[in-house]
């Protein structure tokens, strides 16, 4: 009896050990981090010129996903980090919520944060939710989040918290009134720090959804931050960079707190931008092709990796293999001991084999965009993409702006315009308005001065005059088809020359066009202004 019993505790122990899922640690914490805006060439690892070593570090140190997606605008991605679902299918495709709009997340998809919740996760949130918020029911607490801290709408005074003549700033779904004004990247991190010290004697595991405000508009950063930049005479490009250093640091502190509370053993961190840069503002993108909200590799590969001290069996790499910002939902349910394979609702796949053991990608195509107003479509095949309808307003290659402000000058090309190139010409703020630029002059000593302020209003006519052209100069062909391996710039439409594939790849996105929804409720509310609600945007104006 006693060998038999031994024997059936052997087979036992056995069938335990075979079995990952049984013999893995408790599920790890999972620190869940986003930017906003930041484009492809404007981190460190990318571009040595922008600051950002902590987030270099833990790049170089785990897994650089270089084939990561996201969508050409922040609503969009956002809806597919949290549900795994195209935003394409729900309505919220194409343009972002405005806070007039009564536009959310659909209730009929569940959200990560919810999913976690149920495998006993504390799941907290702070920042931008952009989701939005026209009822209670559509806000962060009752769509899975245990905590919030943070606004509403797309985008905010970075101190005062307003935007549109109304304040915005939550703690859960209460108003918050911050005792002294702190840059909100700062307020974030001293969030998130209070958080992970709070949680340190809960025995359940961790989320922790980082959405930060930088980089988007407003450009504004704490002037110790601006100095190290101090070479660039760009004033909004050294703000913006600035601004990149400041986020950096914001989640320097954020890992020291992980670190000092003992977490790092079981963590993983997950870092992505939801677009990319604004090339027409000062983000950049180089050598990418367009901006955020363009279909261009520029506005939709995002800068991402994933870091972890130990639960990467591989580390210090480039991946290369395609994934897409709705596959978030699935490889972190998974990371957290659930069975995505059962979420037959979503478009995100299972991804932790990629990241963890450095597999192929299980991808092989995704759609960037159906937006049925503009109208625009674009997906990607294994390594073709295939671009229908207007690609967007930018449609350039952007350098890094050398001074404040950007016109394109063309190298008229007969083989299609492969080979456009833009220059930077001096716009300096204070001449923005004409009239206002002759009243500053006439306390200034005539002279070379003058005759070169002169020359910068001339240049900010001929810059407005460009970017008019810019947008006309585009006649583009109705199909726009691009080998991204060969050619991640996009500078060689090879639509002519494969026919086939064009209607191939045409066709598969009929097939997703037929799931799409056209956007709901884009008419803006009278009742949601926040002269209604005492100055405040305020959820209750909508079903």
């Amino acid at each position: 009896m006693e060998v038999q019993t031994l024997l059936c505790w052997f087979a036992t122990s056995v069938c335990f050990l075979a079995t990952p899922a049984l013999s893995a640690k408790k599920p790890p914490h999972i620190l869940y981090i986003v930017a906003d805006d930041l484009g492809w060439n404007d981190v460190g690892w990318h571009n040595p010129d922008i600051k950002t070593p902590n987030l270099d570090k833990m790049a170089r140190g785990g897994v650089i996903l270089n084939s990561s997606y996201v969508h050409p605008i922040c609503t969009p991605s956002r809806n597919s980090f949290l549900t795994g679902v195209y935003p394409f299918r729900v309505g919220l495709s194409g343009t972002a919520i405005s806070p007039r709009q009564p536009r959310y997340m659909s209730l009929k998809t569940p959200t990560l944060p919810e999913k976690l919740k149920k495998l006993g996760y504390s799941t907290h949130m702070i920042g931008k939710w952009h989701l939005g918020f026209c009822n209670e029911r559509y806000t962060p607490t009752r769509r899975g989040f245990d905590s919030f801290l943070g606004f509403y709408t797309g985008t905010q005074d970075y101190y005062t918290h307003r935007t549109a003549k109304g304040y915005d700033f939550r703690f859960n779904q209460t108003v918050f009134y911050p005792p002294k004004k702190q840059y909100s990247t700062k307020t974030y991190a001293k969030r998130a720090v209070d958080i992970i010290k709070e949680h340190k004697k809960n025995r359940n595991p961790l989320f922790l959804y980082l959405a930060f405000q930088s980089v988007h508009t407003p450009l504004q950063v704490p002037k110790k931050y601006e100095k190290p930049y101090s070479a660039i005479k760009n004033k909004d490009r050294r703000v913006f960079s600035g601004m990149v250093t400041a986020m950096d640091d914001a989640i320097g502190a954020v890992m020291t707190a992980f670190r000092k509370h003992k977490f790092t053993g079981n963590l993983l961190v997950v870092f992505t931008t939801d677009n990319g840069g604004a090339a027409h503002i000062v983000g950049n993108n180089f050598p990418l092709r367009g901006s955020k909200t363009t279909v261009w590799e520029g506005g939709t590969r995002a800068v991402s990796f994933v870091y972890s001290k130990t639960l990467l069996k591989e580390k210090g790499y480039v991946h290369e293999g395609l994934f897409h910002a709705t596959d978030w939902y699935p490889t972190l349910l998974a990371v957290a001991g659930g069975k995505p394979r059962f979420e037959k609702h979503i478009d995100g796949i299972n991804q932790w084999p990629m990241i963890r053991s450095r597999k192929p990608s299980k991808r092989s195509e995704f759609v960037y965009e159906i937006d049925r107003s503009r109208p625009t479509a674009a997906i990607r095949m294994g390594d073709y993409k295939l671009i229908v309808g207007n690609p967007g307003d930018y449609n350039n290659w952007y350098r890094v702006a050398a001074t404040n402000s950007f016109c394109p000058i063309y190298d008229e090309n007969e083989s299609g315009g492969d080979e456009e190139i833009f220059i930077y010409e001096s716009l300096n703020n204070m001449v923005r308005n004409a009239k206002g630029y002759v009243r500053w002059l006439s306390h200034k000593i005539p002279g070379f001065n003058m005759v070169k302020k002169w020359h910068r209003i001339r240049q900010e006519a001929r810059c407005r005059e460009l970017k008019k052209k810019d947008k006309e100069k585009w006649r583009f062909p109705k199909y726009l088809l691009y080998n991204i391996k060969n050619d991640p710039s996009e500078r060689k439409n090879l639509a002519g020359y494969k026919p086939m594939l064009v209607q191939k790849m045409k066709k598969r996105l009929g097939y997703y066009k037929k799931k799409s929804l056209v956007q709901h409720n884009r008419e803006k509310v009278a009742g949601a202004d926040p002269r209604l609600h005492h100055g405040v945007w305020t959820p209750g104006w909508c079903e």
